[in-house]
């Protein structure tokens, strides 16, 4: 958001600008608790959304101590142009700073893994090992010509190796992915496409959680069609990055 000159900012102005990032913040937190209700209690409402975003999470106690000088400033007004509690404009600033990144969060492609490197079904083994190795891969996706036919795992990989070792020698020159493949546990793997945002992820994450389910990887492509190659590759892993990215916000404060 764009600053006022430091120098020449009144309280009416702090104020303001406190008032409507609060309020904003406001609306964006019943949206994502789902409350339609037109007069939701800020703290109620806060206090559910605090383990739906990491963002709220990691700013709670703050958000909070947002919502008591809301209070003093609008309910202990005591008379026009005049307020018993004026925020500093550092607090308007990280306010302002919150409600940005919960009205425009950055895109889950900001925390992927990308270039994506895929394999195809004649991929060798070898090749493969390669990618892995070079990138730090523990898995790769396997696409043919019409599109994601599964994720090539380390774990994967040594069963096969497991299964095809002869006195205690393995040869992998010829091995193709196609065959690798079929000894792979089925893998639950979501796909968005990449307009979305690390709270979109945040969701996907959430959903197969609730649902006992592990989710192997979320491949973002241009429309999260899995036909499409993809553009980026999240894991469990790289949710630690939306944890960071919300505390670089509360560590401002």
């Amino acid at each position: 958001m764009e600053k006022t000159n430091k120098m020449h900012i009144s309280d009416e102005e702090k104020v303001e600008r406190f008032e409507v990032a609060y309020n904003k913040i406001h609306t964006k937190l019943k949206e994502l608790v789902g409350d339609t209700r037109l007069y939701a209690s800020y703290s109620d409402i806060l206090y559910q959304a605090k383990t739906r975003r990491n963002i709220v999470h990691h700013n709670y106690e703050m958000l909070k101590k947002f919502g008591h000088l809301r209070n003093t400033i609008v309910h202990e007004k005591l008379k026009e142009n005049y307020y018993i509690a004026v925020p500093h404009l550092h607090i308007v600033e990280e306010i302002e700073r919150i409600c940005q990144h919960l009205w425009r969060p950055p895109l889950a492609l900001s925390i992927a893994s990308q270039p994506v490197k895929i394999c195809h079904p004649t991929t060798s083994l070898k090749e493969i090992l390669e990618i892995m190795h070079t990138n730090g891969y523990s898995q790769v996706p396997v696409y043919d010509e019409e599109g994601f036919l599964g994720l090539l795992t380390e774990g994967g990989i040594v069963k096969w190796i497991s299964e095809n070792t002869i006195a205690g020698l393995v040869e992998i020159e010829d091995v193709k992915a196609q065959e690798i493949l079929p000894l792979e546990d089925e893998h639950n793997v979501h796909f968005i496409s990449r307009k979305q945002t690390i709270y979109d992820l945040e969701d996907v994450f959430e959903k197969y959680y609730d649902n006992n389910k592990k989710l192997e990887a979320i491949l973002i492509t241009e429309h999260g069609r899995k036909v499409q190659r993809p553009v980026g590759i999240v894991t469990s892993w790289d949710l630690v990055e939306i944890d960071n990215t919300a505390l670089l916000v509360s560590n401002h404060i």
